[in-house]
């Protein structure tokens, strides 16, 4: 292949890419987008408050951290009106049409393995929208550890770097953007109607976090201390839960695995886990759990 051919391919490529993020971004239908680009070491880097126009602009950044590896995945940003449902077979994208839940945007991000935006039509209040999407996983075999509403999807026309989802010619799958209607689900109304919530987010309220013990130490800015988690009674003494919600709130607000593990570390006495050894693979497991779970 000649260099001429190489930059015409090259120039084609960018621009399937730049239609398929045009396509699937403006069928989520939301003003702001967040980016999250997960490098291989477990780097994330997180890109906030961004318009279809600067995703846009981005691509060719995007695409080169795709090429070394790097998982690129988005979601709206704030509260939103939509739900995403991870690891779905086509068998329950072809159900959910047929029960009314017809998506607004499904990408298929390996072989045979689907996600799935759901636009409700209304903006859910941050605890309605976890309970709609974890009772939709739930209805339609959807991964539950994925259901929130502040999960990240795979953003179509990269590629997908997760080993296990290589082809069998050993090359990585593209996310593909299977369709990109935009459109309320038939059954939003009553599904909503369902999990007592409305567009104001006034029910469910009392679902939203609990006032927090004031801070002990300094921290990052957005990053609540690692012992407000340990001292709130919704997880009852049990730290390793603990642990784990605040890797996971961590780690959407950008956190790499390394910080997070470090903190883990200093965060409390590990020494029940056994030598420092295992405390540090307990620490990294947390970690990289946390960040797995966050994205698609």
């Amino acid at each position: 292949m000649t260099e001429v051919e190489r930059k015409k391919r090259g120039e084609k490529s960018a621009a399937i890419v730049e239609r398929l993020v045009r396509v699937q971004l403006r069928a989520m239908g939301c003003e702001r987008f967040e980016l999250g680009i997960r490098r291989d070491a477990g780097e994330m880097i997180l890109r906030e408050g961004q318009g279809a126009i600067e995703i846009e602009g981005a691509i060719k950044w995007l695409r080169h951290e795709n090429a070394k590896g790097a998982h690129i995945y988005v979601r709206p940003a704030g509260t939103h009106r939509l739900s995403l449902i991870d690891d779905l077979s086509a068998e329950a994208i072809e159900r959910m049409k047929a029960e009314g839940f017809e998506p607004a945007v499904v990408v298929e991000t390996s072989l045979n393995n689907f996600q799935a935006w759901l636009n409700h039509g209304q903006v859910l209040a941050a605890a309605a929208s976890t309970r709609a999407a974890k009772r939709l996983a739930e209805r339609f075999g959807g991964d539950p550890s994925s259901a929130d509403w502040r999960h990240f999807g795979r953003l179509a026309g990269f590629t997908n770097p997760k080993r296990e989802r290589q082809l069998p010619s050993g090359m990585r799958p593209f996310a593909r953007l299977r369709s990109a209607t935009g459109d309320v689900y038939s059954k939003a109304a009553e599904f909503i109607a369902g999990i007592g919530t409305s567009s104001d987010g006034a029910a469910g309220q009392g679902e939203e976090p609990r006032k927090q013990p004031r801070r002990r130490r300094r921290q990052r800015a957005g990053i609540r201390p690692l012992e407000e988690f340990h001292a709130d009674p919704i997880y009852a003494g049990d730290l390793h839960r603990a642990d784990m919600a605040w890797a996971k709130h961590a780690a959407l607000c950008g956190r790499t695995m390394e910080q997070i593990k470090d903190e883990l570390l200093d965060g409390r006495d590990l020494s029940k886990k056994g030598s420092r050894k295992r405390q540090l693979e307990y620490a990294e497991r947390t970690a990289r759990k946390a960040i797995d779970q966050m994205c698609g």
